[in-house]
């Protein structure tokens, strides 16, 4: 004590031990089969949303907010808007944290692989000429959009990575939900999974569109 009260008037710097590097979490691989994917109860959501989402980063209306890719802790009110579900998803991973949200393709349909979306939107990258991408078709690769390990990670989860070869170089807007039709391109269906699964903010965001257009046509077309 009297070593520190002297270095505090002396202004000298005495240095404490020596802190132990922190090591980011290993997580295990793993994927719910197709019928966990599919299934819509409630009971089975609420036994699958711990593990892969803090009861801390659960809100009180029951929902998971999505993870951005690649974004930043602060956001904006439209942002914190647009990135929290209504409904939660059936399953979350526990490698990169993307939620799975079964399309209405797959919900008619439900005999095909659901994969997990890791953004509900474009995702805008740069891509060089004639450089092989093994685009990521199950979602949970940590290296998103692309696959890790030349393909190896979709392959050990039942998906099979999807190889693109651009054309020029440039940035190019992929899809980020992995519903596309279009795959790997963005095409709008990200959007289209978003709104299945925000009724009201869909319908909000509607109406508000709309009537900021029908405002602004009727004041260009006045007399």
């Amino acid at each position: 004590s009297s070593q520190v009260e002297e270095a505090s008037r002396s202004g000298e710097f005495l240095p404490g031990p020596p802190s132990e590097p922190s090591h980011p979490p290993t997580h295990a691989h793993a994927m719910l089969p197709l019928a966990r994917a599919t299934a819509g109860s409630a009971a089975r959501r609420a036994q699958l949303r711990p593990q892969g989402c803090l009861a801390s980063a659960v809100s009180r209306s029951g929902s998971c907010p999505l993870p951005p890719l690649g974004g930043s802790s602060r956001r904006g009110f439209l942002t914190n808007f647009l990135a929290h579900s209504e409904e939660p998803p059936v399953y979350i991973s526990p490698i990169n944290g993307a939620p799975r949200y079964p399309s209405p393709w797959n919900k008619w349909f439900p005999y095909e692989p659901v994969p997990c979306s890791p953004k509900l939107g474009p995702v805008l990258v740069w891509c060089e000429e004639k450089v092989v991408y093994h685009y990521c078709t199950c979602g949970e690769c940590p290296t998103q959009p692309w696959c890790e390990d030349d393909g190896a990670g979709c392959r050990s989860r039942g998906f099979e990575p999807m190889v693109y070869i651009p054309q020029h170089s440039g940035y190019k807007l992929l899809c980020g939900s992995k519903h596309s039709g279009t795959k790997p391109f963005f095409n709008g269906t990200c959007w289209l999974v978003w709104a299945d699964y925000n009724p009201v903010k869909a319908s909000m965001l509607g109406f508000v569109s709309c009537f900021i257009f029908g405002v602004a046509s009727t004041w260009m077309a006045h007399p």
